[in-house]
């Protein structure tokens, strides 16, 4: 570990609209090669004798002629007596282009495609990176855009047609400017993702990084527009109390977490800095400390290192297979884009490779009648187990729901709580454990138990009608890998190493 530290990154959703727009475009005219010489000739030497223009192209006398006459009735020379030089049409054609070579235009009515965002309505690369899920969070435009998107854009064309013309190979340097649009018709609506990092800096201070290429591309009020939207967000909520860090300390007995909370207050940079940074502080065997949510990049292949190690064998007691089960914090933050989908692929190769019929499944937290809402947070390619928990009371959600569990059954398990981050309470940080203690894996067993059993286990998400018809009612159908006796009094230990 390192610091900054990233403990989160949410992907945002900028508002596109692509158009359809018919437009008269000045266009840059190519010249025929002689024409461009003759040109060119006559504006490096000023003024040229007819006999010395004739013997320079190695014209016949009346290929001359012909050239100079057909030049005349374009109004690019003028002749006097026997002196050929440029007309004063041709020489603005010049200055115009501020080089060696002549300008000359037509307009000339052209069917374009074009996405603007809804914000600044800046032009886009069309079909480019357009989300491919739901579960981002989506920036909103304003009313008045979206009314007047068509209008705004017809304006933007316009306005900003030079953007326009450099992401098209055919226009970025041969067209000059619009001379009037005729049409725009709208042809869809989009989100672009935007990529948004969350760090802890070496100050222990909280830093934010929107995505580099965006914010190099993007002008600045949009820059500011997409800062602000995420400012406004990050959720407004009170610090952690300290009941539920310490129902989390003491359910997983882990005593050194302890020694950093003073009050109500935990001493975050101190316990990252001795227990990841330094590694001055320890975990006992067969138990890790995790920083961040468990779909960033690191955290993933910690994941995947310890599925492939007890699905091929390598433990002393022989392959394990099973499904893996993983409960997602309450948080509107959590699981929002790229990199949580990323994670969902990749778990679920793992998992169904070969002949396998084991799965990933996703728990969340759902009142009754907001199924359809938390589905559309997590719907991502390859998830197609998704189970919702209901909070009732008098418990309601696990440790206020800021717990995040996953567990490999009898494998290993991740405990993390989710803390508030230091000056941004409404962003949460996690911290927590990997463990492969039969004590831990028979607790997760049972706190995922506790919230899905019974009356809490609220259905299988629906992603088809094939779903609906399928759907098991009870939590022990629905997820019957997790049905087994614990391991305290068992012999299927699975030691774990500091560094495993």
């Amino acid at each position: 570990m390192s610091f900054p530290s990233e403990f989160n990154r949410v992907t945002f959703g900028l508002p596109v609209e692509t158009f359809r727009v018919d437009a008269y475009i000045a266009l840059e005219e190519r010249l025929p090669v002689v024409t461009e010489f003759v040109l060119r000739l006559l504006r490096i030497c000023g003024v040229v004798n007819l006999t010395a223009f004739r013997n320079y192209f190695g014209f016949t006398n009346s290929e001359a002629l012909a050239v100079i006459d057909s030049l005349m009735r374009q109004g690019l020379l003028d002749v006097v007596d026997e002196d050929v030089q440029l007309s004063r049409f041709a020489i603005e054609r010049f200055e115009e282009s501020g080089g060696d070579h002549p300008r000359f235009s037509k307009v000339e009515l052209r069917s374009d495609t074009v996405t603007f965002d809804l914000i600044s309505f800046t032009p886009l690369r069309s079909q480019v990176g357009e989300a491919q899920s739901d579960n981002l969070l989506k920036l909103e435009a304003s009313d008045e855009a979206i009314g007047e998107s068509a209008e705004r854009a017809r304006m933007a064309y316009r306005q900003r047609f030079p953007e326009v013309a450099a992401l098209r190979g055919d226009l970025r340097d041969r067209s000059f400017g619009v001379y009037s649009v005729e049409e725009v018709e709208s042809k869809r609506r989009a989100y672009i993702p935007i990529p948004v990092s969350f760090a802890l800096d070496s100050d222990g201070q909280v830093q934010r990084q929107i995505d580099q290429t965006f914010e190099r591309a993007a002008p600045p009020e949009l820059v500011q527009f997409v800062n602000q939207q995420v400012t406004a967000t990050i959720p407004k909520t009170l610090a952690l109390g300290g009941t539920d860090l310490e129902e989390f300390i003491d359910t997983f007995e882990l005593p050194l977490l302890r020694q950093y909370l003073q009050g109500k207050k935990f001493d975050l940079f101190r316990y990252l800095t001795e227990v990841h940074l330094t590694k001055a502080v320890r975990y006992p065997v067969g138990v890790e400390a995790i920083f961040g949510n468990l779909y960033l990049q690191e955290n993933l292949e910690r994941i995947v290192t310890r599925i492939k190690d007890r699905r091929h064998g390598s433990r002393r007691h022989g392959p394990l297979l099973t499904s893996l089960v993983w409960l997602t914090p309450d948080d509107v933050l959590w699981g929002r884009g790229d990199a949580f989908a990323r994670s969902v692929a990749e778990l679920g190769a793992h998992l169904r490779g070969g002949k396998s019929s084991d799965n990933l499944h996703l728990l969340a937290y759902a009142e009754q009648g907001q199924e359809q809402a938390v589905l559309s947070r997590f719907r991502v390619q390859g998830l197609t187990e998704l189970h919702f928990s209901r909070p009732l009371p008098p418990d309601g959600m696990l440790m206020g729901g800021r717990l995040e569990l996953m567990l490999y059954p009898t494998g290993f398990m991740a405990a993390v709580i989710h803390l508030p981050s230091p000056g941004n309470p409404g962003l949460w940080m996690p911290i927590g454990i990997f463990s492969a203690m039969p004590k831990h894996l028979d607790l997760a067993q049972k706190l995922l138990r506790k919230a899905m059993g019974g009356r809490r286990y609220g259905r299988k998400a629906r992603f088809s009608q094939k779903d609906a018809a399928l759907s098991p009612t009870t939590f022990e159908d629905a997820l019957p890998f997790l049905n087994y006796c614990g391991l305290v009094d068992g012999t299927h230990y699975d030691q774990e190493s500091d560094d495993s």
